[in-house]
């Protein structure tokens, strides 16, 4: 289990899972890097379905790295405001470590806009960026209120007075992330039952919800900064943030060869519920820009090109700590 100390205080956690060989994963330097950073909450594991994706395992070195206070990530707390700043630079020292001299990204959620940051800090090293379910460029402060009385609602203990989230707070949550989707109770029950995220852990709670309350506005000139290719994908259902801050984000970006989608029917987290969908698009975004023909590669026999990824199919992690279903995949309605 690869880990990466940056330095006394920090030591990332990373994966390879594009790698065939994973007692000793490396970067295969004859294919481009995709970076895989997650949403809040979870981990790296949330990629389990990319990961799947015989086109992206194959095609691509899949590199996915447990961002500050998430996974098995070690990264000291304090009662500083969440610093964007910071993370994407420790994540290019990462990088940097990793002998990574350019890479393209996916981030969902705060992955997103970690990765944004990442861009602005290093743009040469950045080809592409993937953003999916990225919170608005400006938050609302109605939003911001209702992140605050979710926030002190997860310092109170559950119904029985155990150290868990109360079932309001993970309905909550659920609803935030997935909608209705019922495909994701799985993953909800295992974070809730394996995560740190607890009530007597106040610093995490605060540190996690600073990163939506305290979140400062990119100004119009560093958003115009940003040239490379970038594909937006958000879902039509997302319960926050409707169609129109994906929008918001596009226009964000005048000077990008940008692009968007809106998936219909899907939530905030639609590269877990529909994933069949963020994964086509995905793979025929990166190909065109990359020349990598992975839908030819996807269709090989696996004795001819199998990677680890594969062999998590039958039982991937989704949390820091314990197995997880097999992730629902919802197609379209006229798919």
């Amino acid at each position: 289990m690869p880990f990466l100390r940056i330095s006394d205080s920090l030591m990332f956690h990373y994966l390879i899972p594009s790698c065939p060989n994973q007692e000793y994963p490396s970067l295969d330097p004859e294919r481009p890097i995709l970076l895989l950073l997650h949403p809040r909450l979870f981990s790296s594991y949330f990629f389990a379905s990319q990961w799947r994706d015989a086109r992206l395992a194959r095609g691509y070195n899949l590199l996915a790295i447990d961002h500050h206070y998430h996974g098995k990530t070690k990264a000291v707390l304090d009662d500083e405001p969440y610093d964007f700043s910071m993370v994407a630079k420790d994540l290019l020292i990462a990088l940097d470590e990793l002998k990574v001299k350019s890479c393209h990204i996916l981030g969902i959620g705060l992955g997103a806009a970690i990765a944004i940051r990442m861009y602005m800090l290093c743009p040469d090293l950045v080809e592409t960026l993937i953003l999916s379910g990225k919170h608005p460029p400006v938050e609302t402060v109605e939003n911001k209120h209702q992140y605050m009385y979710l926030r002190d609602a997860c310092y109170e203990k559950d119904d029985e007075g155990n150290d868990r989230l109360t079932p309001d707070v993970v309905h909550g949550l659920h609803w935030i992330g997935f909608g209705d989707e019922t495909g994701a109770d799985a993953i909800i029950e295992e974070w809730v039952a394996t995560s740190s995220f607890r009530p007597s852990n106040r610093e995490l709670i605060n540190k996690i919800f600073s990163s939506l309350i305290d979140r400062e506005p990119i100004s119009a000139d560093k958003w115009a900064t940003i040239v490379c290719p970038v594909l937006i994908i958000h879902g039509e259902k997302d319960a926050l943030y409707p169609p129109s801050v994906a929008q918001e984000l596009y226009d964000a970006m005048p000077n990008a060869r940008r692009e968007m989608h809106v998936v219909p029917e899907a939530p905030h987290f639609l590269s877990w519920t529909h994933a069949l969908e963020v994964n086509d698009l995905t793979v025929k975004f990166l190909d065109r820009m990359t020349g990598v023909d992975s839908e030819t590669l996807g269709k090989l026999p696996s004795a001819v090109h199998r990677t680890s990824a594969e062999k998590y199919s039958e039982g991937a992690m989704l949390t820091s700590d314990a197995s997880q279903d097999t992730p629902t995949v919802i197609k379209n309605k006229d798919s």
